[in-house]
C-alpha cells in the first residue's frame, strides 16, 4: 500500500521530485493556517514537517488517526508535541548533522559580523557621512571561543574556532560529552565558560531542560566585552533579559538566529539595539545545505514506506518504555 504523506511547504526541487515517485504526496505553503492543516491530514501516514515554528501539538496529531510518522526537515523538534507523539506510537525523525559545515560557516560569519559591527556600519554608510570611528570593534585573535552544546554543529564550531587561533571552551550537558577528546577543546561547566569566554555560541536544541538556559544571573556572569550567538532556537535565551544587557551595554553584542516567536515582527525590541544583530533563521538557508538536508528526511520516508528501520527516530526511548497505545 503506498504511503500518503502531507509536506507542510515545498522543499528542494529533486528531493521533491524522488519522494512523490514513491508516495502518494499532497504539499501545502507556508502560510498555511492549522485549521486548513487539519483538514488536509485526515487521512496521512506520514506528517512532512518544514515549518519549525508550526506546532504539531495535540490538536494536530489527533486530526490524524492513521498518522505513523512525523518526519522534520531539519535537525530542530521542539515544535512537535514528543510526549503526546510517543503516547500514540507515533514516531519522530530528523535530520542531525547534515547541515553541520553551513551552520558552522554561518555561526563564525556572525561573530566577525558582530566583533566589527558591520550591519550597523553598512547602514551607516547607506544613510551617508558615516563616522567611522563609531564602529570600534574586536579583534578576534588569541580571545576564548565558548561552544555551549558539542553535536555535531558544534564540532564544526570548534575546529573553525581553533583555526582563528582561539581558545576554546566546551559545556555539553549530556553524557556523549566523553567522545569529544578527538577535539581541540577544554571540557568546563557552563558558569565557568561564561565567566571566561569572549565568545559564547548555543548549540543544543530546545528542550525543557535548555529553556532559559541564559537568563538574568548566567548574562551576570558573561565579560562585559562578550559577544553572545544563539544559533538553537530561541526559547534557549530570555529575550528580556538580553534586552535589558545589550540596552546597559553590559555585554558587547549579540548576534541570534532565531528568536521564541518566528517570523521576526517589525516590532520586535531586539530590532531597535544596535548592538544586536538579529537574522531570520537562515543559519542553514544555502543551496548545498537545503538539497542535503530534504534528500536526508526523504530518504528516511521512503525507508518507513519500506517498512524498513528508520536511523533517525527522536523518541525511539520513549516508544521502547511502553507509552505507545
Amino acid at each position: 500500500m503506498t504511503a500518503k504523506v502531507f509536506l507542510t511547504e515545498p522543499i528542494h526541487s529533486e528531493a521533491e521530485a524522488l519522494l512523490s515517485q514513491h508516495v502518494e504526496l499532497e504539499v501545502g505553503h507556508f502560510n498555511m493556517s492549522t485549521e486548513d492543516i487539519c483538514r488536509r491530514v485526515t487521512d496521512i501516514d506520514v506528517l512532512f514537517s518544514k515549518t519549525d515554528p508550526m506546532l504539531i501539538d495535540r490538536t494536530l496529531i489527533d486530526a490524524a488517526p492513521k498518522l505513523q510518522l512525523i518526519a522534520r526537515h531539519g535537525s530542530g523538534f521542539s515544535n512537535v508535541s514528543l510526549d503526546y507523539a510517543s503516547k500514540k506510537g507515533i514516531r519522530v525523525t530528523n535530520t542531525p548533522g547534515v547541515n553541520a559545515v553551513t551552520m558552522a560557516e554561518y555561526t563564525i560569519g556572525l561573530m566577525f559580523a558582530a566583533a566589527r559591527r558591520i550591519v550597523p556600519a553598512a547602514k551607516a554608510c547607506h544613510d551617508g557621512s558615516p563616522d567611522r570611528l563609531s564602529f570600534l570593534g574586536i579583534e578576534l585573535h588569541r580571545k576564548t571561543f565558548g561552544v555551549v552544546g558539542v553535536g555535531q554543529i558544534g564540532r564544526q564550531v570548534v575546529v573553525r574556532a581553533n583555526a582563528l587561533g582561539m581558545k576554546v571552551l566546551a559545556h555539553h550537558p549530556r553524557s556523549s560529552a566523553r567522545n569529544l577528546t578527538d577535539l581541540p577543546l577544554e571540557l568546563v561547566d557552563l558558569d565557568r565558560l561564561l565567566h571566561e569566554c569572549d565568545v559564547v555560541s548555543l548549540h543544543v536544541p530546545l528542550t525543557e531542560q535548555t529553556r532559559n538556559l541564559i537568563g538574568e544571573r548566567e548574562f551576570g556572569l558573561m565579560k562585559k566585552n562578550s559577544i553572545l550567538l544563539n544559533l538553537s532556537r530561541g526559547g534557549v535565551v530570555n529575550e528580556s533579559a538580553l534586552y535589558r544587557v545589550l540596552e546597559s551595554n553590559s555585554i558587547f553584542a549579540a548576534a541570534t538566529d532565531v528568536l521564541a516567536n518566528e517570523p521576526v515582527q517589525a516590532n520586535e525590541p531586539l530590532l531597535q539595539l544596535m548592538n544586536c544583530l538579529v537574522l531570520p533563521h537562515i543559519a542553514s538557508v544555502t543551496g548545498e545545505a537545503q538539497k542535503a538536508v530534504a534528500m536526508a528526511a526523504v530518504h528516511e520516508i521512503l525507508r518507513f514506506s519500506r517498512g524498513e528501520p528508520l536511523y533517525n527516530v527522536v523518541n525511539l526511548d520513549a516508544l521502547n518504555k511502553g507509552k505507545n497505545v
